[in-house]
This record gives C-alpha cells, sequence and structure tokens, in this order.
C-alpha cells in the first residue's frame, strides 16, 4: 500500500517531535504518579515533570512566571476557562463589550454566542479583509469604556494570515485601558516568535499538538497580572474559577486556592500528555523552529509556483508568503473541496483538510463560504519538496480533468 503524503499539520502535527514517544513510555514504566498527591518520589517526581514544562512553556511563550501558565486540554479548554471566566458569574445588568473579528474559529465564538444569549455581552465584530487581515485600527476605534475583552486569532487556521496582536495590545496597555486581549495561538505556539509580556497579551490560549509537535490533549493558558494578580484580592480579579475540586492543598477550604496556578487546575492532571509536551519542546531548539518556519514558507512558496496559472485553482489568503504560517488554502472551481479532498486521498495518497475548518465567519470573510469551504495544505519541518510537487501535480489533474 502507498505511503500517504501527510499535508495536514495545521490541524495536528505529524510526525511529532523525536522522543516523544520514549518521554511516553518511561512515563509509563517509571513515573506514572499523580503530582501533589503524595510525599513519596514517584509523585514528586511527577510534580517535577509538570513544573519543568511549565518552565520551558514560559521561556518559549514570554510569560514572566510559569505559574502563570494553567495547564489545560488544548486551546479550546483554554478559550473557555477565559471567556466563561471573565463573564458566566455577571448579571445581564449592563453588558460589556466585547470586540471579536470575523476571521475567529468556533473556540471561540461560540463560548462567546452563549454569553451574548445570557445578556451579559455585546458582541462587536470586526470584518477581515479579503486576504483574511484585520485593521488594528478598526479593533481600536470599536473598544469603548465598556470593552472588557477583545477576542484576536493570532493566525487564521483557514488561510493562516497573521493577525496584528501586537499593536492591539500594546495600544490597549498604553491607553490604560482596563480592556483584557485574549489571543488564539492554536495555530503559532511553536510557529511565530511569541513574547506574552511584550506583546502585551493578557490571555494567551495554545495547544500542545500542533505547532509545539506534541500530544494531543494538552496545551494551556497563559495569564499576565491583568488577568489575575496573585498579589490582589483573589475573588476581585477578572478571571474566576470555572471549576472547582481537589489540588492536593488548603483541603480543609471550600473555595480554590488563591494561588496560581492551583486556582484554574483542580483534579488530576495530565501527566503523561504533560511528559510528552515536555519532550517535544526540548527537542526542538528555538533556531531549529526558526528554520522550519523559513523551510515550510519555502514549501508552501513551492507549491504556488507549480499552480500558478491552472485553469480553474484560486488561491487564498495573504499574498506575501511572510504574512501568514506555512499554510496555503485554495478552492478549484467546479468541485466541492470535500469531494477535492477524497480524490487526493484515494487516487493519490496525499492527506488535507477540506471544509470550514471550524471558521465559518472567516470563510464568509474570504469568499467561501458558499463554496464549502477551501482545500488547506499545510506541510510540516519533514514535508519535502517532492511531496509538495507531487501534491501539486495531483492537484493540476483535478483541476484539468
Amino acid at each position: 500500500m502507498a505511503q500517504t503524503i501527510y499535508l495536514d499539520n495545521a490541524c495536528t502535527s505529524f510526525p511529532k517531535a523525536p522522543g516523544i514517544d520514549d518521554a511516553v513510555a518511561l512515563f509509563l514504566r517509571e513515573r506514572a504518579f499523580n503530582p501533589a498527591r503524595g510525599g513519596y518520589r514517584g509523585a514528586i517526581e511527577a510534580g517535577r515533570i509538570i513544573d519543568r514544562l511549565r518552565e520551558r512553556l514560559a521561556r518559549l511563550l514570554g510569560v514572566p512566571a510559569p505559574d502563570q501558565i494553567i495547564l489545560t486540554s488544548g486551546s479550546t479548554h483554554a478559550i473557555n476557562l477565559s471567556i466563561l471566566g471573565l463573564f458566566e458569574d455577571r448579571q445581564p445588568i449592563a453588558p460589556s463589550r466585547v470586540v471579536v473579528t470575523t476571521m475567529t474559529h468556533n473556540a471561540i465564538t461560540r463560548p462567546l454566542a452563549r454569553q451574548e444569549k445570557r445578556g451579559v455581552i455585546e458582541i462587536i465584530e470586526i470584518p477581515g479583509d479579503s486576504q483574511g487581515r484585520i485593521d488594528p485600527a478598526a479593533v481600536l476605534d470599536a473598544i469603548d469604556e465598556r470593552t472588557a475583552l477583545v477576542c484576536m486569532t493570532h493566525a487564521s487556521n483557514v488561510c493562516g494570515t497573521i493577525q496584528p496582536v501586537r499593536e492591539v495590545g500594546r495600544a490597549i496597555r498604553e491607553r490604560n485601558l482596563p480592556t483584557l486581549l485574549l489571543v488564539d495561538a492554536a495555530q503559532t505556539a511553536g510557529v511565530l516568535d511569541i513574547d506574552a509580556e511584550r506583546d502585551a497579551i493578557d490571555l494567551l490560549a495554545f495547544s500542545g499538538h500542533k505547532g509545539l509537535r506534541g500530544p494531543t490533549g494538552v496545551g494551556g493558558l497563559c495569564l499576565s497580572a491583568r488577568a489575575f494578580d496573585t498579589e490582589g484580592d483573589a475573588d476581585a480579579q477578572p478571571l474566576k474559577p470555572i471549576l472547582s475540586g481537589g489540588t492536593g492543598g488548603n483541603t480543609t477550604e471550600q473555595v480554590m486556592p488563591a494561588t496560581l496556578p492551583k486556582r484554574f487546575e483542580p483534579g488530576t492532571p495530565n501527566t503523561l500528555g504533560a511528559a510528552a509536551l515536555l519532550a517535544a519542546v526540548e527537542a526542538i531548539s528555538p533556531e531549529e523552529r526558526t528554520r522550519a518556519l523559513d523551510y515550510e514558507r519555502a514549501l508552501i512558496l513551492r507549491l504556488r509556483e507549480r499552480l500558478d496559472g491552472v485553469p480553474g485553482i484560486r488561491l487564498i489568503g495573504a499574498a506575501r508568503i511572510e504574512d501568514a504560517t506555512p499554510v496555503q488554502s485554495l478552492v478549484i472551481e467546479g468541485l466541492e473541496p470535500t469531494d477535492a479532498a477524497a480524490i487526493l486521498e484515494q487516487s493519490f495518497h496525499i492527506a488535507v483538510r477540506a471544509g470550514l475548518h471550524c471558521a465559518p465567519r472567516a470563510h464568509a470573510t474570504l469568499a467561501t463560504l458558499d463554496l464549502g469551504g477551501t482545500l488547506r495544505v499545510s506541510p510540516g519541518p519533514t514535508t519535502t519538496e517532492t511531496e509538495i510537487d507531487a501534491c501539486a501535480d495531483a492537484l493540476r489533474e483535478i483541476a484539468l480533468t
């Protein structure tokens, strides 16, 4: 059977970072204990794995203190923790304003819709342009004294277009506004340069299984002191816990601890996932990540050049390669994206993503909603030029048939 050419790394990376299979096996054989639930050596070592992961992630993502990283099951969990934690206990007396863009994923729009239905927020939507880019001035113009939150996706999962989160974040701080900035970095953690403190990001949600090349089921939420200040009254902070339970300490108290990260991490953590993600983060240096980004962008440029001028193929997204992550969306005239993906898999053994990518408003912005979405090609660091050429040749053949 022919080996599949995997070009769906924007969905989940494959292959994973070298060494994480060994890390998982070692954990299961020798370290599969519950951290912070015992004073014996195994439990202490399990706790050290999680502590070390926070330290590595803080360094990679520009977070001042490791305890400001809340481990979650992924970016969707982190986004819900943010939105529900900010609004779930509010009453519909004077709705807060939330500014969102059309390039966001359902992970943001659905929990916001829930709060809008409750009457506690008013949503202001900023449209992207034909390449999916958001004008930072339009976002800032929409912010007023009632605006509690701005939600931005760092890079579109549909077309890869990178958004100006730093300009927005810094401007909010310069205006001395209480507005918090939530950034969905599911597509960019481990891919682009992110510094939560430098970029003035208050809530940074990320996944471990995409650019970080770790396993599914583990990610995190990075908090600024504006979202939760450990020096202040815990109950007076903007972000509230949405889950409660055991934390391995403060057992006699019937409220969640006031300290980070325990306030937002009840229950047994995914230490197996943490061990695997730690191995992935440690396996790839910052320099290797930069080289991988340049290499994958070069592959996308090669794909574009080979598809240039092919009748019936329309490329979607940023015109300049440096304005996007290594993702190329496209449509083939007269063919549903899902049908095109099926042909690629069945006839050419090429795996890509097709459809609306859980981002219907982005497709409306890019004029692909009525087409059933797009076909999305996303190479990884192990993708070869030969594989990209095979994909281009297959797309050309499909389009010209």
